[in-house]
């Protein structure tokens, strides 16, 4: 007989290792950084539909602590740990709104988590001086990519539910 408690604990542990593993590997690749990072946020899903959204939040703070210990480019680290790591969570949470509420949290949350990022990285060693004129593109192209991203990651819930989470929960 299974020990349903050991398994959840082990499946936690695993996701939060491949969510670490990808964020790493944007590290290494001089391309497809942020889509290796939105890649590492779909094993967060997994944690949320998995596991629920509580075990899905503490798999993301320990995917979050380890990335900025652990990867060597702390630009990327900080992307995941403030947006990245925990979009499943909000997402998750967002979509039991009203959809109109939903697009407005989840839209407010990008814009704090970009506005949190580009604080972090200003206070750490990355200069924003350069960029004062293109903060607002910034902000305006990354709400549309925010958006397709969205789109994208609700399609591959969909894919996951169809697909992976019947062979997860096969007797």
């Amino acid at each position: 007989m299974r020990n349903s408690r050991t398994r959840r604990i082990a499946l936690a542990a695993v996701l939060t290792a491949f969510e670490v593993t990808f964020a790493y590997i944007a590290c290494v690749f001089p391309t497809g950084q942020l889509g290796f990072l939105g890649v590492a946020s779909l094993f967060g899903i997994s944690a949320v539909v998995e596991l629920g959204i509580v075990p899905g939040a503490i798999v993301y703070a320990a995917a979050g602590a380890l990335g900025l210990i652990m990867l060597p480019s702390k630009t990327l680290a900080i992307l995941f740990a403030v947006f990245f790591g925990p979009y499943p969570v909000v997402k998750a949470l967002c979509e039991k709104l009203g959809r109109v509420a939903e697009w407005a949290v989840k839209l407010a949350f990008f814009n704090l988590a970009l506005t949190v990022a580009l604080f972090a990285l200003k206070m750490t060693f990355f200069d924003i001086g350069d960029m004062k004129f293109g903060i607002p593109i910034l902000y305006v192209l990354g709400n549309a990519v925010f958006v397709l991203f969205d789109i994208a990651v609700s399609r591959a819930i969909v894919f996951y539910m169809a697909k992976i989470h019947p062979k997860i929960h096969k007797k």
